[in-house]
């Protein structure tokens, strides 16, 4: 019964925050990059970084779509899902941006995708096969080990040395954001 609360009191804020971004124009988000970079050149890790990055965002975006193109799906997995598709797409478009406007090249076709805490080939399957039943549970499972890959990510450029000012950012951003979305969709998981 205790666990059934803290589950629903979870998944009430987390949409509760979920309709404050939307309506409040992204404000909680990383700034924008700028069209004229007024900083030092970033590191080739930052650059690593955020290329890795869009790439794994693109995934989560992937398996959100999917799962919503299953109908049927649960409002509060599905409001989770269509917070993923907003947040990670608008992060995508500015960090394509940033790539842009300091001259480097966006992300190419995915390679080793596990080398930055994707999801394989075989999961993301396994989310495609799911019927429209069990999809949601799949979604949550695979959606927190795809969060924790980024998170992971994140921590890792944090504890390294100082870089740029956006980069650095996203990533307190992504570290924050998803750890928060991970909490609130283990407590769904096990309700």
């Amino acid at each position: 019964m205790i666990v059934r609360r803290l589950a629903a009191v979870l998944v009430l804020a987390l949409a509760a925050v979920t309709v404050f971004l939307l309506h409040t124009g992204d404000r909680g988000a990383p700034p924008a990059p700028a069209a004229a970079p007024a900083t030092a050149r970033p590191s080739g890790i930052d650059v690593h970084y955020a290329r890795m990055m869009v790439e794994h965002h693109e995934q989560a975006v992937r398996m959100s779509r999917t799962l919503i193109a299953k109908g049927g799906v649960p409002e509060r997995i599905r409001l989770i899902a269509e917070f993923v598709i907003h947040d990670q797409q608008r992060e995508i478009d500015q960090t394509n941006a940033w790539l842009a406007a300091w001259n480097e090249p966006p992300p190419g076709p995915a390679g080793d995708g596990a080398a930055h805490g994707m999801l394989s080939a075989g999961q993301l399957a396994e989310l495609d096969r799911a019927d429209r039943r069990t999809a949601p549970a799949v979604f949550l499972r695979l959606m927190i080990e795809h969060h924790r890959g980024a998170v992971d990510m994140s921590r890792s450029l944090l504890d390294g040395p100082a870089g740029n000012a956006y980069i650095h950012s996203l990533a307190r951003h992504v570290v924050n954001e998803q750890t928060s979305e991970n909490d609130a969709m283990a407590a769904l998981l096990n309700a």
